[in-house]
């Protein structure tokens, strides 16, 4: 076997072997409560000191010495996991180790002794898993690896070891300092001697990784040609007939293009031992060779750019490529140490140009890389373009983004082993702005591009799929041919029809609100809805546009959000009240509706909407209608009264409405208004009813002249303001002030009742007191005789727990009928109270 196993059963061979050392002082234990934590440290203060000392009998001990300590921890960290050692009792034994390093017993020997770190439990089994994979995979036969890629847990299982090394590389830095890093730093110095055996850690995990998902193969042979006619990303290439390039980046990849370079096989030579496409390599180092003998003169500064953003323009150039020649993992790592080398040792360029941050990219991580960054670069042009009023190929453009923030989302995902940290970032600089996000939902709605750093949602649309079922269609078909049932429940229509001004803000606002859904893509979250379409046709409908509706609110924040929140309410309400085909003959028994309404709420709580929910308890959809047309009037209110809007016949329709909201004004005040006396009203419901005077319709009656038009003369009513809460109190501490003699208590009037000479004896308070002791007492004495020695008692408490077991059973079942804003569960057989009233 390898010299790390006969390493590791040695060292188990010593601790099942080690006894007691009788060198060792108890002292050095102090604060070691558990026996199993004492017995563990005394066996491996013993097996440190037969290390140090070279007392270990493994064939070749000599070889990779500089290892014995990383094997040391490695065999230390799994004791610690089988012997099932809490947080505690890992603190006290690397305490021990730490403190007693080189055993229990002084010695002469000359070896350095082993570095013991603190490290978490979680720390402990990272550590552990990178020293087992990485033993494993810097001694595998890369001829082999065609076979080891048959077995996915093999693979699934050096997948994890390189992202664990790849994210320790991140997370540690050189000048980092804690102890989890220290020992990864120590180890990561051992393991760069070795290299000369091993290219890099990742060419061959992600080799393994690649040929396991079929991505690749090691023949040598070219899927392709190998060339790509439109270095640019073809998404963009299609939109850039229309964009003025500014940005360069298209002729800069096309100047790279002429380049050819040649076959150069003393470039190559260090690549015989590996499964590599030697011939596409190596051409394609040639190419950047030949790029390399004009770059100072030719490209640093190419179209005023910067030296740094030619360089990276080079590197996402030479991305495209690789992925053009079909680069598996270990062509694309020898690609760039080829490059890296070529750089540093024969390149006579003032400007050095090579990709530093490198981690051991696939031929997919390259390919999203290139796109996200070409994207990034023309941003800005495409922004300008959305502005135009007239652009003919907006949506293409909105479209284009869409695609691109779907892959950010993609790559945010996959980001485990860091190798999109550069581009996310530059995207998160480009975006993080709430201004940004806002501009492209206003001039791209119905897309979702506000969502994209929202960390609970994998994908950039949480409630879409790309295309509806055949089942959703055939079902939604059939209700576009539908009839309206003919059942209660619509909205009167005069009113509807007299009452909607267009000019109004409310009525923008319900236009949005209600606008059908302008892209082609399927609310998944809402397709539970369908069986019901059939029956209650624009149920379905109506739920896409209260997710499109919800989407917007939850990227709203402060006054905005809770206007839009007051907006949403009233014309759901409003949209379920007039829809025939939602509220049902049988209005008590409407699966349909409660099926709606958890809907809604599944919706509020993936977007995390905490401030704006629907009441589902006893709807009287009568009363809301109301209180929506109060809403609207309230909104409307500055809109009338400043504008000029009365004008001929339009003038009679608003005055008409002027008197149809008084007669709502007055019957609402009295309930949604706290008035006081020198403190003005509280409004006990600001959602759709204001109390400050200003908003009476009187007044806004006297301010349209109403009363000179035919018809309205001495029509409207002044509603009174509620009598303030404190008036009596008020009224009463005025009467005082005026007449004080009221409260003199001394000024007593002569009583026409004679006075009743009265015995002293029972005139004393004692007599008095016990007297009503007694009274008291006997009364309570037959009163329980009452309850305990005749039915009487039975009766009462009979009745009590009858009452007492049918109000909790009512008040269950109407939770449970009820409640759908908190019940998620099944709905088949559950009832929903709503009241209503025909109009």
């Amino acid at each position: 076997g390898s010299y790390f196993y006969q390493f590791y059963q040695e060292l188990d061979k010593l601790y099942e072997n080690e006894e007691k050392s009788e060198t060792c002082k108890t002292d050095l234990f102090s604060g070691v409560d558990d026996p199993d934590v004492i017995k563990f440290l005394i066996k491996i203060s013993g097996i440190l000191k037969r290390l140090l000392n070279k007392e270990i009998s493994v064939k070749n001990a000599e070889k990779l010495e500089d290892k014995h300590c990383i094997y040391l921890r490695y065999w230390i960290y799994d004791k610690l996991i089988k012997l099932g050692f809490d947080r505690y009792d890992v603190n006290m034994s690397f305490h021990f180790l730490k403190k007693n390093k080189k055993g229990c017993i002084s010695f002469t020997s000359s070896e350095k002794p082993c570095n013991f770190y603190k490290l978490s439990l979680k720390d402990i089994y990272n550590m552990k898993n990178l020293y087992d994979y990485s033993e494993l995979l810097f001694k595998g036969d890369m001829n082999v690896y065609d076979k080891i890629s048959e077995d996915s847990k093999y693979l699934d299982y050096f997948k994890n070891g390189l992202n664990l090394y790849k994210s320790s590389k991140t997370r540690c830095p050189t000048d980092t300092k804690n102890e989890y890093c220290y020992e990864f730093n120590e180890y990561e110095k051992i393991h760069t001697k070795h290299k000369a055996k091993l290219p890099s850690f990742s060419c061959r995990e992600k080799l393994l990784s690649s040929l396991y998902k079929k991505e690749t193969n090691l023949n040598g042979e070219l899927s392709q040609d190998g060339k790509s006619y439109n270095t640019i990303d073809p998404d963009l290439y299609k939109l850039l007939d229309n964009i003025i390039d500014t940005k360069h980046l298209y002729k800069f990849y096309g100047l790279l293009e002429k380049h050819n370079g040649k076959y150069n096989t003393t470039n190559c030579d260090t690549l015989k031992d590996y499964p590599i496409k030697e011939n596409a390599i190596c051409e394609l180092m040639g190419r950047v060779e030949d790029i390399f003998k004009i770059w100072d003169n030719t490209y640093v500064t190419y179209g005023q750019l910067t030296p740094s953003e030619t360089c990276n323009y080079l590197n996402y150039w030479l991305h495209d490529k690789l992925s053009h020649i079909d680069a598996n993992p270990c062509d694309i790592e020898i690609f760039y140490i080829l490059w890296h080398k070529y750089t540093m040792d024969k390149s006579k360029n003032k400007n050095k140009c090579y990709n530093e941050k490198y981690y051991g990219f696939n031929k997919e991580e390259l390919e999203n890389k290139k796109k996200l960054f070409d994207f990034l670069i023309y941003y800005k042009i495409i922004k300008d373009k959305i502005k135009e009023p007239k652009n003919e190929n907006k949506n293409d453009y909105c479209q284009y983004i869409k695609v691109m923030f779907e892959l950010y989302k993609k790559m945010e995902q996959k980001n485990i082993s860091y190798s999109y940290a550069e581009e996310l970032k530059l995207f998160r600089n480009n975006f993080s702005s709430n201004r940004e996000l806002y501009y492209l939902e206003e001039n791209c709605p119905d897309m979702c591009l506000g969502f994209v750093f929202n960390k609970k949602f994998k994908t950039l649309c949480p409630f879409e799929e790309n295309n509806t079922t055949e089942l959703a269609k055939i079902n939604l078909n059939q209700c576009e041919n539908l009839e309206s049932s003919k059942v209660p429940g619509q909205v009167d229509k005069n009113n509807e029809e007299g009452y909607n001004f267009g000019t109004l803000p409310t009525a923008t606002v319900y236009n949005e609100l209600n606008g059908n859904i302008t892209t082609n893509t399927f609310y998944n979250i809402c397709s539970q809805l369908i069986p019901y379409d059939k029956n209650h046709c624009g149920i379905y409908n109506l739920c896409t546009k209260l997710v499109r509706n919800l989407k917007k609110l939850s990227t709203m924040e402060k006054e905005e959000r809770k206007d839009r929140c007051e907006y949403i309410t009233h014309w759901l309400y409003h949209e379920i009240w007039k829809n025939t085909n939602i509220i049902s003959e049988n209005i008590y028994e409407n699966v349909a509706l409660r099926e709606f309404f958890n809907v809604a709420f599944e919706v509020l709580r993936k977007l995390d909407i905490t401030d704006c929910f629907f009441n589902t308890m006893n709807i009287n959809f009568y009363e809301e209608k109301e209180k929506k047309y109060l809403h609207d009037y309230f909104k409307s209110h500055k809109k009338i009264n400043d504008g000029n809007i009365c004008k001929d016949e339009e003038c009679k329709k608003y005055c008409k409405y002027i008197l149809f909201i008084n007669d709502l004004y007055r019957k609402y005040i009295n309930k949604c208004c706290y008035c006081f006396k020198s403190e003005g009203c509280m409004e006990i419901y600001p959602s759709y009813f204001k109390c400050n005077d200003i908003y009476k319709p009187h007044k806004l009656f006297e301010k349209l002249q109403c009363s000179k038009l035919e018809g309205f003369r001495d029509k409207i009513r002044n509603v009174d303001t509620p009598v303030p809460e404190d008036h009596y109190v008020k009224m009463l501490t005025e009467i005082s002030v005026k007449e004080p003699h009221l409260l003199n208590w001394g000024n007593k009037k002569p009583s026409i009742i004679p006075e009743v000479v009265y015995n002293k004896k029972t005139s004393d308070p004692f007599y008095t007191f016990a007297i009503g002791s007694l009274g008291f007492l006997g009364v309570f004495l037959i009163l329980f005789i009452l309850y305990k020695f005749t039915p009487l008692g039975s009766y009462f408490n009979n009745r009590d727990a009858r009452k007492k077991r049918s109000y909790f059973e009512n008040f269950e079942q109407e939770f449970l009928e009820d409640d759908v804003e908190f019940n998620h569960g099944n709905t088949q057989n559950r009832r929903m109270r709503i009241a209503y009233r025909q109009l």
